[in-house]
């Protein structure tokens, strides 16, 4: 039984992502020097929401339980991100950074199974710097994931994609050397192809909550 396509897209995301950009501008104060130039180091968890993919290419093995077309979703899972940076002092940084995802498929058709990725990522990444103990930020990334779909009594299969994101969030300064990030990414990839399976879609949006050390003298 095909599940109904979701309809969550991209400008809803946007707006919101709007809505705090322009907040945080209204909310401008003179600007406080608080970004320090130097390396900093990022850990941070995530819970994990997918959209709804919709299957092609499905191979004869599993093509009695699914049909090309078929929308299938995928559990909210739990995630975690840890990233390597550099701070200019221009409010820019760029940083490395590896991050996990999965979840459960929601089959709907016998079949059970999952879905993790692996991705590795170079970000650059702005920060509005307009309020002493908090910084809102915004960076946008690009890098390879890593897929692996598993299903039950079926084996597992993997596919390697180009991966991107967006993010946005504030970063929470409790001293020089420390503060606390919570934020927001919206990630997506081209499309993986587990042969002998089937081409998927991979789109999730993550809400995440961690800390940030500087390596400061």
């Amino acid at each position: 039984m095909n599940r109904p396509k979701s309809k969550l897209g991209l400008k809803p995301i946007f707006c919101k992502i709007l809505v705090f950009a322009i907040v945080s501008l209204l909310l401008a104060v003179p600007a406080h020097a608080s970004n320090e130039a130097g390396p900093y180091f990022t850990l941070t968890g995530s819970i994990d929401t997918f959209e709804d993919m919709t299957l092609t290419n499905i191979d004869s093995s599993i093509s009695p339980y699914l049909v090309t077309g078929t929308n299938i979703g995928q559990d909210t899972g739990l995630g975690f991100n840890h990233s390597i940076g550099y701070q200019f002092k221009n409010s820019f940084s760029t940083e490395l950074e590896f991050s996990y995802k999965g979840g459960q498929f929601d089959f709907n058709s016998g079949l059970d199974g999952d879905m993790t990725t692996k991705s590795f990522l170079v970000n650059g990444m702005y920060s509005f710097d307009i309020r002493k103990f908090y910084t809102p930020y915004v960076g946008y990334g690009i890098g390879f994931a890593f897929h692996e779909a598993t299903i039950d009594g079926k084996g597992d299969e993997g596919n390697t994609t180009l991966a991107y994101q967006l993010k946005v969030g504030v970063d929470m300064e409790f001293s020089r050397k420390l503060s606390l990030l919570l934020g927001y990414r919206y990630f997506t990839t081209n499309n993986p192809d587990f042969h002998g399976f089937f081409t998927a879609e991979s789109s999730s949006h993550g809400i995440e909550a961690g800390v940030k050390f500087h390596f400061l003298n």
